[in-house]
């Protein structure tokens, strides 16, 4: 097996060429079907492990290849760097994702019973608080001694002899005067606005 470096890659058509750690080699052509068990594809500064094969043109192309640091998923690629430890191996059988599946169901139930249980605590702390609170019934309520309405008295009244404005004291008294008692004079204009001159000017 050879060793070099990817000095350039052209995802869109997949291939690129590998820089030999041999001085004076030519660059080797790789396509991505050479790294097609690998778990992700290469970018340029990969370190590749690579078998060369010359083609009928003289050009060297690598045939079997893996990424060095990447583990590989699919095939088995004999004489490769880089095989899968026993480790990865195990984590890859179905019983390791059978039982991953089950611990995280197992986990979702858990969880779903601890919410349930929050909303069935906190529903029942509510209601707790609820039949706690003492209700006032309409026999509770103090009782009223029921009084006699009275009409509001006056403020002002109507006197024999105060019709001019030089009798009032105040344009709400003259207002009064004017709508309530006979024989003011103290509208002259008949504006309804009585006294402008003295209190509503």
């Amino acid at each position: 097996m050879e060793r070099g470096t990817l000095v350039r890659w052209n995802d869109d058509k997949g291939f690129g060429f590998i820089k030999p750690n041999t001085p004076n080699a030519q660059d080797v052509f790789i396509h991505i079907s050479a790294l097609k068990q690998m778990a992700r594809k290469p970018v340029v500064g990969d370190e590749i492990v690579y078998q060369s094969q010359q083609q009928s043109d003289g050009k060297i192309k690598a045939v079997k290849a893996s990424i060095e640091g990447v583990a590989v998923v699919s095939g088995i690629a004999s004489g490769l760097a880089n095989k899968p430890t026993r480790s990865q191996y195990r984590d890859h059988t179905p019983t390791s994702h059978y039982s991953h599946r089950r611990s995280g169901s197992r986990l979702q139930r858990m969880i779903f019973i601890i919410i349930l249980v929050s909303i069935g605590s906190f529903a029942i702390k509510q209601y707790q608080a609820l039949n706690a609170t003492p209700v006032t019934s309409f026999e509770d309520l103090p009782a009223v001694e029921a009084q006699e309405w009275q009409p509001a008295t006056p403020k002002f009244r109507c006197e024999a002899g105060k019709t001019h404005c030089s009798h009032m004291r105040s344009c709400e008294e003259a207002k009064f005067y004017l709508r309530n008692c006979p024989g003011t004079e103290m509208d002259g204009d008949h504006d309804g606005i009585p006294c402008e001159r003295q209190w509503c000017g």
